[in-house]
């Protein structure tokens, strides 16, 4: 039973910090560190959930050029989900055991042509059309 205490406090604690973590101020914090990449996200509808947050409608500007429009973009305490119809599909897992970032993208037809040599070069192919990229934390 104590045991059970011990391990049962800093999983409690942990909860209900991610639960009142003020989402909106991680967001706009991470906006603005993009900015630094001259990297803009204008448009958005902003969602919090208990555990993250969601983003709809956003549109995306890279020195001032407009390369996308998000759709669905959800961050949580399982990843990132991105989705996109000129974009594609993205997932994005932090793994513990291996302390990497891990994105698997499934690129739409249009991006491939457009930006697929720049971007997918750091990316490796998959045998099921999707594009992984590992990136180690630690």
């Amino acid at each position: 039973m104590k045991l059970f205490k011990i391990l049962l406090y800093p999983i409690l604690f942990v909860v209900l910090c991610l639960a009142f973590l003020p989402k909106q101020n991680l967001y706009f914090l991470g906006e603005k560190e993009l900015k630094k990449y001259d990297i803009i996200i204008s448009d958005e509808k902003f969602t919090p959930s208990l555990f993250g947050f969601k983003i709809t409608n956003a549109s995306i500007y890279i020195q001032g050029v407009n390369i996308a429009k998000i759709d669905n973009l959800t961050l949580s305490f399982n990843g990132l989900k991105i989705l996109s119809k000129e974009i594609g599909r993205a997932n994005g897992n932090i793994d513990i055991s291996t302390q990497s970032a891990i994105i698997e993208f499934k690129p739409t037809k249009i991006f491939i042509q457009k930006y697929g040599k720049m971007t997918l070069k750091y990316f490796k192919k998959q045998e099921n059309g999707v594009y992984k990229y590992e990136y180690k934390l630690f």
